[in-house]
């Protein structure tokens, strides 16, 4: 794609790093809530810890939107009638112009000839070991994407099962500015440590947590 990026002087990677095919996640194996989801709710490994210490200082109406309030099947809250919120990497990936500062898709240099951009620069890199021509870092850690933008691991999950993981944590970042704590469960950090903590030892078990609360809109 026709980004250019400025890289980190500390960066040593100069291509994509994906994960081998014995790595990748998978998200057409087994059930949509596998183990990887269960291990989590029940404080089992790495993540469990940091990942539920920020589920205990959620507002009250926040709780019941979290991954644990939703599998609990508490969608909506009888006494205040509130309701969860989530979109899914589709909505962000054909709705640049909704993304909520500071992430963008980028600026726009090629239209179709229906007035559709097909082709942007400059957006938000995924990883926060690069920047792009605007000086702007990504959010999550790791090289899992190499030099992509948010944007670019959204349009690539449409073709390759790997970026999934990476689609719907843009896609659950988006969502907790988008529609706040109360209605999302979680707060743009939470969603990054989220990531930073169970990207590369739960990765399966995070997609389906990240892909459960996105959906819930639908």
């Amino acid at each position: 794609m026709a980004e250019k990026r400025v890289k980190n002087e500390a960066e040593v990677h100069s291509e994509p790093v994906l994960p081998s095919q014995g790595e990748a996640p998978n998200p057409e194996s087994g059930s949509r809530y596998s183990s990887g989801r269960r291990r989590f709710l029940k404080g089992a490994g790495i993540a469990a810890p940091a990942v539920i210490l920020t589920v205990s200082s959620k507002p009250v109406l926040a709780r019941h939107c979290t991954v644990s309030g939703t599998l609990s099947g508490n969608l909506s809250h009888q006494d205040y009638d509130h309701y969860c919120s989530g979109r899914a990497p589709g909505y962000w990936r054909t709705h640049p112009d909704d993304w909520p500062y500071p992430y963008t898709a980028g600026d726009c240099v090629s239209t179709s000839p229906g007035g559709m951009c097909n082709e942007y620069v400059n957006g938000t890199p995924f990883h926060s070991t690069y920047v792009n021509a605007a000086s702007q870092r990504g959010p999550f850690s790791g090289y899992l994407y190499g030099d992509a933008t948010m944007l670019e691991v959204l349009e690539m999950s449409v073709l390759d099962s790997r970026y999934q993981l990476g689609a719907h944590a843009v896609a659950a970042l988006l969502n907790a500015l988008y529609f706040g704590q109360e209605s999302f469960g979680y707060t743009e950090g939470q969603i990054i440590d989220m990531w930073d903590a169970r990207h590369l030892v739960d990765p399966e078990g995070l997609r389906e947590d990240l892909e459960l609360l996105n959906t819930r809109g639908e």
